[in-house]
């Protein structure tokens, strides 16, 4: 918040080993296990997509997009990305979007390129606004009267 960062890139990669230990069934001890969790929930919450896909390692490709997705969707959670995307809005004679902006992205190690994930954002706060929104542009408005000529 303070910093006022306007880019957060979330970036995963294929042949990930976090991802497949995640799928190995197996406990890792901590501190990994508890980072393994998080893995765990996203083949939970998309379970249905990823077991209808035959191939193992395209099924684990999903899985890598699927977490840098959902971790992308943890930081639109949180209350520092919610009010300072909710203070940008307030202020469009300062700001073009809100910031910070949050980028989904997987690495491809075979081939050395880095992809962008296409992620609609919008949609996704559409969708889960009521359970997670935490401040509206209004917010803000009254406290940035003061500062406007």
């Amino acid at each position: 918040h303070f910093l006022k960062v306007e880019h957060i890139i979330v970036c995963g990669h294929y042949d990930c080993g976090g991802v497949r230990a995640a799928c190995s069934k197996k406990d890792h001890t901590a501190p990994l296990e508890s980072w393994l969790a998080n893995i765990r929930d996203v083949v939970r919450l998309h379970h249905e997509e990823l077991e209808a896909i035959i191939d193992d390692e395209e099924r684990h490709k999903r899985l890598v997009e699927l977490n840098v997705i959902e971790q992308c969707l943890n930081l639109f959670k949180t209350g520092d990305v919610q009010r300072r995307r909710a203070e940008c809005a307030a202020r469009p004679d300062l700001y073009t979007c809100a910031y910070p902006r949050i980028h989904g992205m997987v690495f491809e190690p075979s081939d050395g390129i880095l992809r962008r994930l296409p992620i609609d954002f919008k949609e996704y706060m559409r969708k889960y606004k009521k359970v997670y929104q935490m401040y509206e542009a209004e917010d803000f408005l009254a406290s940035i009267q003061s500062e406007l000529p």
